[in-house]
């Protein structure tokens, strides 16, 4: 008859997202259980819904306890967006500049051409 008990290793016995187990083989032939440790998310920038590259992932607790380092990017937007929305950014409000700077001239243009 097969047997399909297993040891369960820990003593807290409710099912909560911090206490997910995974059945295993021992080479004994046993069935013993394996903690699942719950995965840690990595900041995602907001306009591109990827990864931001360059910063560490710790836990909750712990994120308090890094240095501004260790937290941020040293780029404009370091933390937040990653680096193709951030060059977006930059060329968007260097078009916005220059857009501004040639209605000024033609502005100046028409004036020249009226007197």
């Amino acid at each position: 008859m097969k047997n399909n008990r297993f040891v369960k290793r820990s003593s807290f016995s409710y099912s909560t997202k911090s206490n997910k187990i995974r059945v295993i083989r021992t080479p004994g032939n046993r069935l013993n259980t394996l903690n699942m440790i719950k995965k840690k998310s990595s900041r995602t920038c907001p306009i591109e819904k990827t990864k931001i590259n360059g910063l560490t992932i710790p836990g909750s607790r712990r994120y308090s306890n890094l240095s501004k380092k260790n937290k941020t990017i040293s780029r404009p937007y370091g933390g937040c967006l990653s680096i193709h929305a951030l060059k977006k950014n930059i060329i968007k409000a260097f078009l916005i500049e220059e857009k501004k700077l040639a209605k000024k001239v033609l502005r100046l243009n028409k004036k020249k051409n009226t007197n």
